[in-house]
């Protein structure tokens, strides 16, 4: 299994805006292939918004964000969620055998 989890930081005022939009993504991610995980918000920071999603390999994980980011649903919500991020940092993780 393929973890993804994803950090977010805002631009002043925006969060709202992305969250809005959030659910309305997170309506289709399983349509093509993405699985939702969880999704924190870091109490230390307002501007932070953290989410992981999964994949069962890494070459299922290739094929489901092409068809999730090309999607029609993606791309009508794409230009209101993306001007909301200041900073994204990505990290792909795998679970440690025995943990």
């Amino acid at each position: 299994m393929i973890y993804e989890l994803r950090i977010y930081r805002f631009h002043p005022g925006r969060k709202p805006t992305f969250l809005r939009y959030f659910k309305v993504a997170r309506t289709f991610m399983e349509k093509y292939g993405v699985t939702f995980v969880t999704a924190w918000e870091n109490v230390e920071r307002e501007d932070e918004f953290i989410w992981m999603r999964s994949f069962s390999s890494l070459k299922q994980r290739q094929k489901a964000i092409d068809a999730y980011y090309g999607s029609p649903e993606w791309l009508e919500i794409v230009g209101k969620i993306r001007p909301t991020i200041r900073r994204r940092e990505v990290r792909l993780m795998k679970a440690r055998p025995g943990s």
